[in-house]
């Protein structure tokens, strides 16, 4: 009896190892979500989105097999005040009655190397919508202080009007102030959900003793003195 409890306290960090890291979540500090409107027909308007969070499941292997994403509309800025207020109103996202947009990925699928395809389901002012989104996702590099990291990075395109958001100008010739066509594109830093680099590490002097004593407090603990622990437990009995 004793030694199949051992075996199972044993057992228990090598589970949680391979439990460990599948789930990477969005740093908003290198990250990004930006988004591009004709404008007259003739020129480009540009903006971004400040509040967002990305979700990523990788395999054993680090390939992606989700990607969930929430953006925050209260958050968008223009470099326009009286523009961000009306983009957050009722004629284009109605934010305070919907304060998020969504994307649900429900299935990945690889292209090539590191090209991959998502398919999921984009939900905007209450509304959704099948949707189709290309990304890259980089190799895995540490950082200064030892946090791994990947990059997602993406880009695609939608029509307004299948959400529902509407708001036009008329022009001459049957032509309209802001395009229907919307192009978005963005890069998320992605970490481990349990390892995320902290902002304030940001602002720590890089010297070499420093970065050695960041890295020593972040090795996991060893699992022979756990081991250990358990066998002593055990043989108290």
């Amino acid at each position: 009896m004793k030694t199949i409890i051992y075996l199972l306290f044993c057992l228990i960090p090598f589970t949680l190892a391979a439990q460990t890291n599948t789930e990477w979540v969005s740093n908003r500090d290198h990250s990004e979500v930006m988004f591009q409107v004709t404008y007259l027909n003739v020129s480009e308007l540009t903006g971004r989105f400040t509040e967002f969070s990305a979700k990523a499941n990788l395999d054993e292997k680090g390939v992606p097999v989700s990607l969930n994403i929430k953006i925050d509309p209260n958050s968008v800025e223009t470099g326009n005040k009286m523009r961000d207020g009306h983009l957050k109103g009722s004629d284009f996202f109605e934010a305070h009655q919907y304060p998020a947009i969504t994307f649900v990925s429900s299935k990945v699928s690889k292209v090539k190397d590191n090209n991959y395809k998502v398919d999921g389901v984009m939900t905007i002012k209450g509304n959704s919508k099948p949707m189709v989104i290309e990304f890259t996702v980089t190799d895995s590099q540490k950082d200064t202080w030892g946090y791994e990291n990947k990059f997602v990075k993406f880009k695609s395109k939608l029509n307004r009007k299948d959400f529902k958001i509407n708001w036009n100008k008329t022009l001459d010739n049957q032509k309209y102030l802001v395009s229907d066509e919307v192009t978005f594109w963005g890069v998320f830093q992605i970490q481990p959900a349990s390892s995320v680099t902290p902002p304030s590490k940001h602002m720590i002097p890089d010297t070499q003793p420093i970065r050695k004593r960041e890295i020593e407090n972040r090795k996991p603990k060893d699992e022979s003195s756990f081991s250990d622990k358990v066998r002593k437990l055990i043989n108290m009995e």
